[in-house]
């Protein structure tokens, strides 16, 4: 893991906070500022959203031609949202101890 990806880690660099920021007068987060953990992630949430949440003025997710594509506020916390019941959905699986315990010893190693 580099420099990079430590400061935007959940384990090492998120006491950090968000790296949230202003632009063209909207608060967003870019996409390479998401937590490390989570880029991939929110690249595949993003790419499964219908078309009609990526654009407009309610728009989650926003490109902007020199720095990226970035979040709004109501994209992050839709994400947030999603993956919130995709975890508490998990916990309700037969496997979910097992996986837990195994998760649990492979971070511990």
């Amino acid at each position: 893991m580099g420099i990079g990806q430590k400061v935007r880690s959940l384990h090492c660099g998120f006491q950090q906070g968000l790296g949230f920021e202003v632009i063209a007068e909207e608060n967003v987060i870019l996409l390479k500022n998401v937590p490390f953990e989570l880029e991939d992630i929110v690249t595949k949430w993003i790419a499964a959203l219908p078309t009609e949440l990526m654009s407009g003025p309610d728009a989650l997710v926003k490109l902007y031609p020199t720095e990226g594509l970035a979040l709004t506020e109501s994209g992050w916390s839709a994400f947030v949202s999603w993956m919130t019941e995709t975890l508490n959905s998990a916990q309700h699986e037969p496997n979910f101890p097992l996986k837990a315990r195994q998760s649990a010893k492979n971070s511990a190693q």
